[in-house]
């Protein structure tokens, strides 16, 4: 069986070895098992296709998961299969991969995340059957303050991109006249996500306030549209700005991570000139585009950070505490 379907810029470096397959940097290796295992049943990509995307992306994608500790989406069996989350490390992890200890929601316990620094350490969470890579807000061990606000707009049942595309065109708006840089991605799915690179010094509370009344104000000029219903089954036909998806120890998929969605999509990131045109690229597209325009989220991971204190006293926003999701 062929280890991959699609014609990759650069083939996976590995060499067979039993029923494995094993890929080498330097004096540390990682054995890849299952890679002609089909994971997009109606697409035939397989768990090698998955392999050689993260292989290649890799440089344009570690500067948005660089000391971030990274929530771990497994789903051995591919889009199909069940999942499950993981955020320990799992207890063959090598003693090469850098773990990084963060306190639990209830402070009692010490939960070791995974952050990955090089393409052998993504190779070695991807096979895992982590299709999606999910990073925290903030770098690091500590989490108290996010490296960036964003605004998770979130089509429910009857409501879809176009949608999305003109509810990041409110937020825009807003944000400029807040004098706001921001940079938006699609989720991969039916959403989009518009970040702001923070300067360090926010808490979540602070954050959650500046987001929560831009919220607001968004759903005031169209409430048809949008909603702020925590309730899902009373968002139908309409897009959720999801402001508690900013709280510690929360998560989003990263700016090019695979989406478990037909055709293996993945999260796009986009100029906002781009809003009424852009789409969602594929891992098989995904190069040709970063040949053309590059990255144009490299601003989120690399700053400069912005404050919110100007956005934070022209709006009157105050901290809001986070409502407390279980999963």
């Amino acid at each position: 069986m062929a280890l991959t379907t699609i014609d990759w810029p650069t083939e996976l470096p590995v060499v067979r070895h039993g029923e494995h397959w094993i890929a080498r940097a330097g004096a540390r290796e990682v054995r890849l098992s299952n890679l002609p295992k089909v994971y997009w049943p109606q697409e035939g990509f397989t768990k090698g296709d998955l392999l050689t995307y993260y292989f290649n992306v890799s440089e344009t994608m570690l500067p948005h998961l660089e000391c971030r500790p990274l929530t771990m989406k497994r789903m051995p069996n591919g889009v199909g299969g069940s999942f499950f989350y993981e955020k320990n490390a799992p207890k063959h992890t090598p003693d090469w991969m850098l773990t990084l200890p963060v306190p639990s929601d209830s402070d009692t316990k010490i939960i070791n995340y995974l952050t990955v620094r090089d393409a052998l350490e993504m190779l070695w969470v991807a096979n895992l059957g982590a299709i999606e890579f999910h990073p925290l807000h903030a770098r690091g061990s500590d989490q108290t303050h996010p490296s960036y606000a964003f605004f998770d707009l979130d089509p429910a049942e009857g409501a879809g991109f176009e949608e999305a595309r003109y509810v990041a065109s409110l937020v825009k708006v807003l944000l400029d006249r807040l004098g706001l840089q921001a940079y938006p991605k699609t989720s991969g799915a039916t959403g989009i996500q518009i970040m702001l690179p923070l300067d360090g010094t926010h808490t979540y509370d602070e954050v959650r306030g500046v987001v929560g009344v831009i919220s607001e104000l968004v759903h005031e000029a169209d409430s048809t549209t949008t909603t702020l219903e925590w309730e899902v089954s009373k968002r139908t036909g309409k897009v959720f700005l999801d402001v508690n998806m900013n709280r510690e120890g929360a998560n989003i998929a990263a700016a090019y991570s695979v989406r478990p969605e037909p055709n293996a999509t993945v999260s796009t990131p986009f100029e906002w000139a781009e809003l009424g045109t852009i789409e969602n690229h594929s891992i098989q597209s995904i190069f040709g585009r970063i040949a053309k325009v590059g990255d144009p989220f490299l601003p989120v991971a690399e700053g400069p950070g912005q404050s919110l204190l100007p956005a934070i006293d022209a709006l009157g926003a105050k901290p809001r505490k986070a409502r407390m999701v279980r999963r």
